[in-house]
């Protein structure tokens, strides 16, 4: 059988698609009878070659953004028959954590906080601000989510983080709205599973439709990292009730953004004591159109995360999700099980017939967020 994926099978589809186009205009004025039949024959024919032309494209699209990565994941994904495997190395999650670790962080949030500048609700409990980086200079869009009951004014009461990464391309709003993060740490706090918590969400294609990667490019590109990993917890802690240390702040990202998730934990352990990577990978894949830096360059070398698991593991708790299915994460993820070790620690699940595509991920949010609140203390119900 051919592979959902080949390029053969994509231009099988093409010649079909050509064959049924040439036999609607050879077939058109042969086709006899009453005239319900011919009508009816004729707009079978322009299903038929409608349908053609459908399929051909949503197998080149599938071929881009590899969606399905075979006819089991494909048939899995139809008939919901997924089967996980769960594997952990390093460290355990909660003593990852939890451990101290030197460097420089968001300081715990002032019994003043700054006033909010002007922002805009997108829906309820989410507002839309423009935020410029004090150190980064980058100016973009970020969305916060606060928990029902939230007051500016409570210096009692505050709340750990969690900072989101959407894939490419996506949308400021994809936890929000397409992952219903919103719907899942409802569920998840009521079941006392969760401590309610501030969900920050930053634009991520800076300028507007560039793949980044979240890392800080040459003189003159955005400095991404410094943005998503500096810039933002500070502002976060300076305007919101947020509890100190980094037990209480974590990534979450799909895709390229379980990329970024990863790199910013991983690169900065003293801010972030958990991550949630689906389908992401440990090393950046840029596009053609956009090149910070080169792979044998210091930069190259700093976000090989493979690399730095192995010769530099941090005290960081990682939940990995992967498939034997998926070729975009699933090499990059195995290598860097294989890596880990003391005081890393990363739980791994690993899933059969089961794709690179948003319908995988939203059914594992909810025990994303379980693993959370069971293994990052400051998340802790």
């Amino acid at each position: 059988m051919l592979s959902l994926t080949s390029g053969v099978f994509g231009w099988f589809l093409v010649l079909l698609t050509l064959a049924a186009f040439v036999a609607v205009i050879v077939f058109w004025h042969v086709v006899t009878g009453h005239q319900p039949l011919r009508v009816a024959a004729r707009v079978s024919m322009l299903l038929g070659v409608n349908l053609m032309v459908l399929l051909t494209a949503a197998v080149q699209l599938n071929n881009q953004f590899l969606f399905f990565a075979d006819w089991a994941d494909l048939a899995g994904a139809i008939g919901g028959t997924t089967t996980t495997s769960d594997l952990h190395r390093g460290e355990t999650a909660t003593k990852a954590a939890q451990a101290s670790v030197a460097g420089s962080a968001a300081t715990q949030a002032p019994r003043t906080l700054e006033p909010l500048p002007a922002g805009s609700q997108i829906q309820d409990g989410v507002m839309s601000y423009q935020v410029t980086g004090a150190k980064s200079r980058v100016t973009t869009s970020v969305l916060v989510t606060l928990p029902p009951g939230y007051s500016a004014t409570d210096d009692t009461t505050a709340y750990p983080v969690l900072e989101t990464f959407s894939g490419y391309p996506g949308s400021v709003s994809q936890w929000v709205k397409t992952m219903r993060l919103q719907t899942n740490l409802s569920q998840q706090v009521a079941a006392h599973k969760l401590h309610p918590l501030i969900v920050v969400s930053p634009q991520l294609e800076v300028p507007a439709g560039v793949d980044t990667e979240c890392v800080n490019g040459k003189p003159g590109s955005p400095q991404m990292e410094t943005f998503l990993t500096e810039d933002v917890p500070n502002w976060i802690t300076a305007h919101f009730r947020t509890k100190p240390g980094r037990a209480s702040w974590a990534t979450i990202g799909l895709s390229a953004g379980g990329w970024c998730a990863a790199m910013a934990a991983m690169l900065h352990p003293a801010q972030y004591g958990g991550a949630v990577v689906m389908g992401g990978y440990f090393h950046p894949q840029f596009e053609s159109a956009y090149d910070p830096f080169t792979a044998g360059s210091d930069a190259g070398h700093r976000y090989d995360l493979v690399a730095l698991a192995k010769a530099s593991p941090m005290p960081l708790a990682l939940w990995v999700e992967t498939s034997h299915a998926d070729p975009v994460s699933y090499t990059s993820t195995t290598a860097l099980l294989k890596a880990a070790k003391a005081p890393l620690s990363v739980t791994d699940v690993v899933l059969q017939n089961a794709g690179h595509r948003i319908g995988v991920w939203q059914g594992l949010v909810p025990d994303a967020l379980r693993w959370l609140g069971a293994n990052v203390p400051g998340f802790a119900p």
